[in-house]
């Protein structure tokens, strides 16, 4: 989103470092009914903050379709990538035929780099794009909730060291499309990493 600097205080968009966000966003496609599944006024302001109308917008777990709903709100088009089948089904019944937004999910594994690049570069050829525009990431909280049996699943990751190494191929495997990241993550060892690894995310809160 352009801000104009003289109305800075006017925009509906926090821009503070610190948010303080009222009782979830209803209403729609939005539903509260998945593990973990963040407020809907967190990717609403993500994407209004960092994208225009038109952009693609890249996640890599898409859990139950809530920033894919707000994609879909805001004009924004979407790739998504989830391994567990079950919650996928879900969301594209919930999305329907009939959408105004281009937007793909993939079954599979995001930390697979043949998948994830083709996956990824079809949809960007089909749109005549070399990029996405915003990578929203919000992976498991490592085995809090174990969200499938599938052992490439994160939050099936027997180890800290095994969760962060596969998130970290997960961000790798993401960013080589990227023109601006945003990353939601639990550990500041993570950051870290990622940080000396990639040396250009931008993780949240500092942004």
């Amino acid at each position: 989103m352009k801000f104009d600097k003289n109305k800075w205080k006017s925009i509906d968009i926090n821009i503070d470092s610190l948010w303080i966000i009222g009782p979830r966003a209803k209403g729609g496609k939005r539903e509260n009914n998945y593990y973990g599944n963040f407020v809907p006024q967190i990717p609403d302001h993500l994407i209004r903050r960092y994208t225009e109308p038109g952009d693609i917008v890249l996640e890599p777990f898409m859990g139950s379709g809530t920033t894919l709903y707000e994609c879909e709100s805001l004009g924004r088009n979407y790739i998504g990538f989830d391994i567990n089948e079950e919650i996928i089904q879900y969301v594209q019944s919930k999305m329907g035929g009939d959408t105004s937004i281009d937007y793909s999910i993939c079954l599979g594994d995001v930390c697979d780099e043949a998948l994830s690049t083709a996956h990824i570069s079809r949809f960007l050829k089909g749109l005549k794009k070399q990029r996405v525009d915003f990578v929203l990431s919000h992976p498991p909280y490592w085995d809090i909730v174990k969200f499938t049996d599938n052992e490439a699943d994160l939050s099936q990751s027997k180890t800290l060291d095994r969760f962060l190494s596969l998130f970290l191929n997960s961000t790798k495997n993401t960013v080589r499309y990227l023109r601006c990241i945003f990353v939601l993550a639990n550990t500041s060892q993570l950051l870290w990493e990622i940080y000396i690894e990639m040396g250009r995310l931008f993780p949240w809160p500092f942004i």
